[in-house]
């Protein structure tokens, strides 16, 4: 807890307020942290709200410039089902790239925010970075088969020639035509 550097006291009221902030022709509301001492009534911001509030402005700023925010970038990771380390090889951008990126304390390039988008609707592309990167991982790809029904009053005519399928291991993708 922070302390009043004032009068001393440590009866802190911590609030929230909406701030307007241009950008790019665009005003962004955004809601800024801030501290009010109860004994002396002295405003101020304490170095842990300044950090939030620097988080906040930039998430804010990359929504406009149509990048991911920090919290779509953790969501991006973690369905590729990558750790900060893993995804820092398998993109680049440094050891601790992600780290940042999920804390918002720096941006992402553009080129860093396609390829995230790219593996996230391809996942071809996501396991070529992941063969590059040296970090070996089975691919299930689940079939048509597991969603049949099955009608045990009816059976097909060469219904004994078929195997039940439930899945398929693939350790690289296979493309045909």
């Amino acid at each position: 807890m922070t302390n009043c550097k004032i009068c001393k006291s440590e009866s802190i009221r911590q609030l929230d307020d909406l701030e307007s902030i241009s950008y790019k022709g665009s005003v962004l509301s955004i809601s800024m942290e801030y501290s009010i001492c109860n004994e002396c009534e002295r405003e101020f911001v304490s170095k842990q709200q300044i950090l939030n509030n620097d988080s906040r402005i930039r998430d804010a700023k990359k929504s406009v410039d149509g990048l991911l925010t920090s919290t779509e970038i953790y969501h991006a990771r973690t369905s590729m089902e990558l750790t900060q380390e893993q995804a820092s090889l398998v993109f680049g951008g440094g050891k601790n790239a992600f780290s940042k990126y999920e804390r918002a304390e720096v941006s992402q390039s553009v080129a860093m925010d396609k390829l995230i988008r790219i593996c996230l609707k391809h996942s071809s592309v996501l396991q070529e970075l992941l063969i590059g990167a040296g970090i070996k991982r089975e691919l299930t790809q689940v079939t048509y088969e597991n969603n049949v029904i099955p009608y045990p009053k009816f059976k097909a005519a060469n219904q004994s020639q078929f195997k039940t399928v439930r899945s398929i291991d693939l350790t690289k993708d296979v493309f045909y035509g």
